[in-house]
């Protein structure tokens, strides 16, 4: 059994560079084989989609290698509460790595013992559902499309047993950098740690399970207006990286200025290329307590192997989004955080363990910065296990619906 696609580990393997998240909710009436029923032409569709064939153009293949499209499905902790599941409720979907709901009137912590929090007018966490959807693609119109697509193939069903109840889009900036103006995603993990943090091994978690991953979502919104407020220095130690040049902070140099690590980057290369890739997915160990309580300190602790659950590392494949919202600015800016690990427990306590990124929103110092103890609010939060491929499936996980496969 192998992951599904859209989660690049391989070496060499670059995710395109728009995405969509989509969530689908089970009537309540639905049982497990009515909801593998609507899955299964659901996924039947995915797989036509990728292959460039559309429902209602028939003989019609869209134009190759424009519009590489890879759909990945999570399962929800509610589905195993559903008539006539077919296997035990994965463990990373216990209660012990549940997010807190909104407060009614809004906001509240999103985990006892983390900064992290959901925004004031957030009263309900849309995140949550029975089932996910992941596209990610080359195009935006490609990402549109399956959303479209997924709205007509459920039209087109006598009585579907599932419903979208939302969805987020999101995209990659070829510039590297987030919306802070940092790069981003330099200390993702090296390309031969990956697989190792990513897929449950046996004995991990119950036997059905093995060879999946489980899918962490956060669509955190950027305070911009406060993140511009401050200095550029005060910028730098809070992420840990010189602005410009993407290096490591290692040390605080004469009258306070980041001192940054030498031969940084590789000469004659961009900071995110492969010369520079080793250097920086695991920054240097620091001393001195202003560098460590930058984000890039916070979040990569250098505790070696990867694959063991006590280090705490994952794999993320981040995408920024951009929406219209009523108040000043005009727009709402932020990062659509999506992380695999073997267990939720890997970014649950990353999140809360002192140290790490627990009881701060990002890092820096937060306590004379309070724009940075604000600078990220979470607007939705989940986590599902993203079953394995296996042959004979008409769709990922189907044996957890209870569908009879040769």
């Amino acid at each position: 059994m192998t992951l599904q696609p859209g989660i690049y580990h391989a070496p060499g393997r670059r995710p395109g560079r728009f995405f969509a998240l989509l969530f689908l909710r089970a009537a309540p009436e639905a049982g497990a084989p009515a909801a593998a029923a609507t899955l299964a032409e659901l996924w039947a569709m995915y797989e036509g989609l990728t292959a460039g064939r559309l429902r209602d153009l028939d003989g019609v293949t869209l134009p190759a290698g424009e519009d590489r499209t890879e759909v990945l499905l999570g399962i929800g902790r509610n589905v195993f509460g559903l008539a006539g599941t077919g296997r035990p409720r994965p463990r990373g979907l216990g209660d012990e790595y549940l997010f807190r709901s909104a407060e009614p009137s809004g906001g509240g912590p999103l985990l006892r013992g983390s900064g992290l929090r959901y925004a004031p007018d957030v009263r309900a966490n849309m995140a949550t559902e029975h089932f996910c959807v992941q596209v990610i693609a080359d195009t935006k119109l490609a990402v549109d499309r399956a959303v479209v697509e997924t709205w007509k193939a459920l039209a087109d069903m006598a009585e579907p047993a599932l419903s979208v109840t939302t969805f987020y889009l999101g995209f990659q900036r070829n510039d590297h950098r987030s919306w802070i103006d940092f790069h981003d995603g330099l200390s993702n993990l090296r390309s031969e740690d990956r697989e190792g943090v990513i897929a449950i091994d046996p004995g991990a978690d119950e036997d059905w399970a093995v060879g999946g991953t489980y899918l962490a979502f956060l669509r955190l919104a950027v305070d911009l207006v406060g993140w511009r407020r401050l200095s550029r220095t005060d910028q730098e130690f809070a992420v840990g990286r010189d602005k410009l040049r993407g290096c490591p902070i290692t040390a605080v140099g004469e009258g306070g200025a980041p001192v940054v690590a030498t031969g940084c980057p590789v000469t004659g290369t961009e900071i995110w290329e492969k010369a520079n890739d080793r250097a920086f997915a695991e920054p240097p160990e620091v001393s001195d307590p202003r560098v460590r309580a930058g984000h890039v300190q916070r979040a990569n602790h250098h505790q070696r192997p990867a694959g063991d659950p006590g280090t705490r590392r994952i794999f993320r494949q981040g995408y920024e989004f951009l929406e219209w919202q009523e108040s000043a600015p005009g727009f709402r800016a932020g990062l659509n955080f999506v992380s695999f690990q073997d267990t939720p427990g890997r970014l649950l306590r990353m999140l809360t363990a002192g140290g790490w990124l627990g009881g701060v929103t990002f890092g820096g110092d937060e306590e004379r910065l309070p724009e940075l103890a604000s600078l990220l609010r979470v607007y939705a939060a989940g986590i599902y296990f993203v079953p394995p491929l296996a042959d004979g499936e008409p769709f990922p996980g189907a044996a957890a619906l209870g569908v009879a496969t040769g």
